[in-house]
């Protein structure tokens, strides 16, 4: 079971805030699309060609958003992307995993190896619950289904980004049999079964005021 989270810091300076997730080796990064001047970004030589290819504006600002984090969490190595589109750095060994909404970029960054996602509380998941969860799972919490299906979303959305496993099939091969509720913070054990594989998932989800955010990590680690 993870730790308890401890309070959140405001950042103002920075204009971005960090989560303490009392993990080892582990830093949560959160930054407002608005918070931030793109232009002022420095990025590493390798990263400017990935920049350009992104014709769109606002994944343009996401890129650079989360270069920004980077520069304020003190990492110097380039972000790079495997053939999969999976994030690493490219100088660095630590672990680091990226997510972002129409409002919000996030990065996480750890010694071992984590899937991160963020989703907005007025993100309707009820409307896709059928093709993402099972009936054992819809009914883990019944006295807030609307605020558990976004949060199982996001859990599994963290799960795919930590396991990396291609065609993996949300409803079918990820399944979160147990969920606990302790101080705010919403715990979670997954399993993700797909062929040989076979993996045990430890999931935590915290919120603000207009997030969901989850963390997914191996139940062996850290």
């Amino acid at each position: 079971m993870f730790a308890h989270l401890c309070t959140i810091f405001k950042l103002s300076i920075e204009m971005y805030d960090r989560f303490n997730f009392k993990l080892p080796d582990f830093q949560f990064a959160l930054l407002s699309s608005d918070a931030f001047d793109p232009g002022a970004v420095v990025i590493y030589p390798e990263e400017i060609e990935l920049l350009n290819a992104r014709s769109n504006p606002k994944r343009k600002k996401e890129f650079l958003g989360v270069r920004h984090l980077r520069n304020q969490l003190k990492i110097t190595s380039p972000i790079l992307y495997h053939s999969s589109g999976r994030p690493y750095f490219s100088t660095n060994e630590l672990a680091l995993s990226i997510s972002h909404t129409k409002d919000f970029i996030a990065l996480a960054i750890a010694g071992f190896p984590i899937g991160i996602d963020i989703e907005q509380k007025d993100r309707d998941a009820a409307r896709i619950i059928n093709k993402f969860a099972r009936e054992d799972e819809k009914v883990l919490c019944t006295d807030n289904p609307k605020e558990w299906y976004l949060q199982l979303w996001c859990a599994k959305e963290a799960i795919y980004k930590l396991v990396g496993i291609e065609n993996l099939s949300f409803k079918n091969e990820i399944r979160v049999h147990t969920r606990q509720k302790e101080e705010g913070t919403t715990f979670l054990s997954a399993i993700v079964q797909q062929g040989t594989q076979n993996h045990h998932i430890d999931v935590q989800i915290r919120e603000t005021s207009d997030l969901q955010m989850a963390v997914a990590l191996f139940k062996a680690a850290p």
